[in-house]
Formats: structure tokens, sequence, C-alpha cells
């Protein structure tokens, strides 16, 4: 199996034309589990959820204050 010290040696000894190709492509997947993740949040009921209604509530009833 392959492990993240094995992966980090392997990127490690990339030359660098295959580095670039591989960060550009590491970025855009990074991006992509980045939006799946927000999608993912906000179509399912998580824990900040009630904390972010009672912000929400607060800021109209206009009792939040400034930091």
């Amino acid at each position: 199996m392959t492990t993240v010290i094995d992966i980090q040696k392997a990127v490690s000894a990339l030359p660098e034309a295959e580095f670039m190709a591989f960060s550009s492509w590491f970025d855009t997947y990074e991006e992509a589990r980045w939006d799946h993740q927000i999608d993912y949040d906000q179509e399912t009921a998580n824990p900040l959820s009630m904390l972010m209604e009672k912000a929400r509530a607060d800021y109209k009833a206009g009792t939040c204050k400034r930091i």
C-alpha cells in the first residue's frame, strides 16, 4: 500500500515539468473536493447550522455587537 511518505518522496523526485503538471492537476482536484464539501455541508444539516440560524436571527433582531 502507498503511504503519504511514499507519495511525498515520489512528488519530490519529479522533474520540474512533471511537478508543474502534477501541481496544476492537484490544485484543480483540491478545489473540486472543497466545492463538493461545501455543497454537501449546505445540503445537509450540519452541527453549525443551528449557530448560523441563531446568528442570523440575532442580526435581524439587532442584538449583535461589533467586534
